[in-house]
């Protein structure tokens, strides 16, 4: 065998095993690497909660992406920046109907604990406070009356749209743009897929304008804050 052969053979064996040797440094890396991240998207209810608030749920979503820095193999921090869309909808027989739709960018901060299954899979209990900030959306209002006719009363609808977030002076709902309240959630994690279940409970009244017309209704108080539920599914890198 001459020397350039030996030298090929050399190189070729010094290649193989630096290569072998950076994808077990690299699994080691990551494998004592704290930080992991997340994408999911959910679809759920969402309505109003407090005193004197008796709207139904409407259909809400979610989507987002989210860290999880792990303190050890049970606990962790996990922040996260969704999109979410929240809201109400009422309906009186005789009187009209409102949709209200609040869009958000929402950062929740949750303290998760976790309980391993299996090997590969783990039950993850989480619960935290989030903030969030209104982005848009659209109110509508349906307000039906009667009217005398030659043949008795006639029931007509009038219809309007307004922009949820912004000043009522405006010509918009009112709804204030911040919210904060606490979440709660529960996921089951296989190697990289995730299910979940999350539930948020606002503390903020959405919209003080709301309480006024309530008083002129002749209702004591009013305080109507946003509470909603999600299915997710999402994926873990």
């Amino acid at each position: 065998m001459n020397t350039n052969n030996r030298f090929l053979q050399i190189t070729k064996f010094l290649i193989f095993s630096i290569s072998l040797l950076m994808v077990a440094v690299g699994k080691e890396v990551r494998a004592q690497s704290p930080v992991s991240f997340q994408a999911k998207v959910g679809i759920g209810l969402a309505s109003f909660w407090g005193k004197n608030t008796d709207g139904k749920a409407k259909f809400s979503y979610k989507i987002g992406a989210g860290m999880d820095y792990t303190f050890n193999k049970a606990w962790s921090l996990q922040p996260s920046l969704n999109f979410v869309s929240k809201g109400y909808k009422e309906e009186e027989a005789g009187i009209g109907k409102a949709s209200m739709n609040e869009l958000y960018l929402e950062l929740p901060i949750m303290v998760a604990a976790r309980l391993n299954l299996a090997k590969n899979s783990g039950l993850v209990l989480s619960a935290g406070p989030y903030v969030a900030y209104g982005v848009g959306g659209k109110t509508s209002v349906v307000v039906e009356k009667k009217i005398p006719t030659i043949i008795g009363f006639e029931t007509v609808a009038d219809k309007y749209k307004f922009d949820t977030f912004g000043h009522i002076n405006d010509g918009k709902m009112g709804n204030k743009r911040f919210d904060a309240g606490i979440g709660l959630g529960i996921t089951y994690e296989n190697r990289n897929i995730i299910l979940g279940l999350e539930s948020q409970l606002g503390l903020v009244n959405v919209n003080d304008k709301l309480k006024e017309v309530a008083e002129l209704a002749g209702l004591d108080d009013f305080a109507a804050k946003n509470i909603s539920a999600f299915v997710t599914i999402g994926y873990k890198f």
